[in-house]
């Protein structure tokens, strides 16, 4: 009987624990969801904050440039010239009189001559016109693009700078307690005072470069800044630790290989020398002029006055001036840009492969040093530091595992600024965009410099 009673109390006992067991694994589960949950609505929260951060840049950006209203100057002159290029050629007034004195025979000839477009010159100059208003229009879209980069090379060196300004802060922070350490050391009579001299000037070495990442970071958030005339950005950038790497490169470039504003660019200069050698054509032939004119005459001895209407045509002789030269000077135009367009597709995309391979090559780079390099170097740095504060190891192994966590860390921050620099020629290359104009703190002067330099040589005529 007390056996029977021991089972059942035992069984009893043991269906709880099975019971609590299992809760505790559910809740074990439901925390780990809650958590990856958290964390992923954070991630989430955190790139929406740094596309905001970005976009409200661009936007100040954008709205500062406008003011500058030279892409809109563009446009009213492109506009006036297709308007221009409709008008017909104006007629012409001839007035000659003959006989001034009442004794003498008297002539009045009144002459209108209209030019006739019979070849289609004013229809091949409004094609034309039209050509240019497209070539506006692509202006606009490469301003933008150019701005777009240029503001997104300062945004990326201010996340990077701040990254190299907390490596750096890190730094100076182990090398303090390296000194603190080597003056425990050094007051107990276990090291010499030129030991801890060496770790001062490394410590001393390290304020200097903490204090200068944080005057190029200074320097770097006024350039950004100043592009939409503020003295100064008043906070810094909020980027998530997976998001300092340039990972939107190949959707961006996959995206933009369809708006390719360099390809477009030389296909409407194909455009405009064929619509040019059309004008061209059509100027070389002749064009006649209508006549039309009344004559008065009235003889001295007579005082009857008699009128005769005139119709005529003239027809210009174009023997010597056919416009040979110009068409061929427009042909071979249209042939090198035609060696062009073949060219840029070949290089462009072989070049693209490689900047995209290099990126690719850099990532695994990075997320070996930051991922395992670092943490290691960390650990070992930590140890280390550890066991000399015990006496098992000497200043000399502290100082190298400094050094080796100072040189992997640089190393993280300079293929960080090697990505930034292959992503962005990428996009550069992909939107037919200058990289090394935009890769320069003073990207906009220049882009502006460009556009008010083209908007001053538009010419005021049509095929000038």
């Amino acid at each position: 009987m007390s056996k029977k009673v021991l089972t059942q109390d035992m069984g009893l006992n043991e269906k709880p624990t099975v019971q609590l067991k299992k809760a505790q694994l559910v809740a074990f589960i439901l925390g780990i969801s809650i958590s990856a949950s958290i964390f992923a609505e954070q991630s989430i929260e955190s790139k929406n904050q740094q596309d905001s951060d970005f976009n409200q840049i661009l936007m100040r950006v954008e709205g500062h440039q406008n003011q500058i209203r030279a892409l809109k100057t563009q446009q009213d002159i492109a506009t006036a010239k297709l308007k221009q290029s409709q008008l017909w050629a104006n007629p012409s007034l001839s007035v000659q009189k003959t006989g001034f004195k009442s004794d003498q025979d008297q002539e009045l000839d009144i002459e209108i001559s209209q030019p006739l477009d019979i070849f289609g010159q004013r229809r091949s100059r409004k094609n034309l016109a039209k050509v240019e208003l497209s070539q506006v229009d692509l202006n606009q879209k490469v301003y933008k693009a150019e701005t777009l980069l240029a503001v997104k090379y300062l945004w990326s060196q201010v996340l990077v700078l701040q990254e190299e300004l907390k490596i750096s802060k890190n730094q100076l922070a182990d090398s303090q307690a390296n000194v603190d350490a080597t003056r425990l050391r050094y007051r107990a009579g276990s090291v010499s005072r030129l030991d801890l001299d060496r770790i001062l000037v490394t410590h001393i070495e390290n304020q200097r470069r903490t204090q200068e990442m944080e005057l190029s970071l200074t320097t770097v958030k006024r350039q950004l800044a100043n592009l939409w005339g503020a003295a100064e950005l008043d906070r810094d950038l909020s980027v998530s630790r997976a998001q300092l790497w340039p990972s939107d490169t190949s959707a961006f470039v996959q995206q933009a290989l369809n708006e390719n504003l360099l390809a477009q660019s030389i296909q409407l200069q194909k455009v405009k020398q064929q619509a040019n050698l059309k004008y061209l054509k059509a100027q070389a032939r002749p064009n006649p002029n209508v006549l039309f004119g009344v004559t008065n005459s009235k003889q001295a001895d007579l005082n009857n006055t008699e009128s005769q209407i005139r119709l005529g045509v003239e027809i210009p002789l174009n023997i010597f001036d056919r416009q040979q030269y110009g068409m061929q000077i427009a042909q071979a135009k249209q042939d090198l840009l035609d060696q062009q367009q073949q060219y840029y597709q070949q290089q462009n995309k072989t070049q693209l492969d490689t900047l995209l391979l290099e990126l690719k090559g850099l990532k695994l780079q990075y997320d070996l040093i930051n991922e395992q390099q670092i943490p290691l170097s960390e650990s070992v740095h930590q140890k280390t530091l550890l066991g000399f504060k015990v006496g098992k190891y000497s200043i000399t192994d502290v100082h190298q595992a400094s050094i080796q966590l100072q040189e992997q860390r640089l190393n993280k921050i300079q293929t960080l600024k090697q990505a930034w620099q292959k992503s962005l020629q990428a996009e550069s290359l992909t939107l037919g965009v200058d990289s090394n104009t935009i890769m320069s703190p003073d990207a906009l002067m220049k882009i502006n410099q460009n556009l008010w330099q083209f908007t001053n040589d538009l010419s005021p005529v049509v095929g000038e």
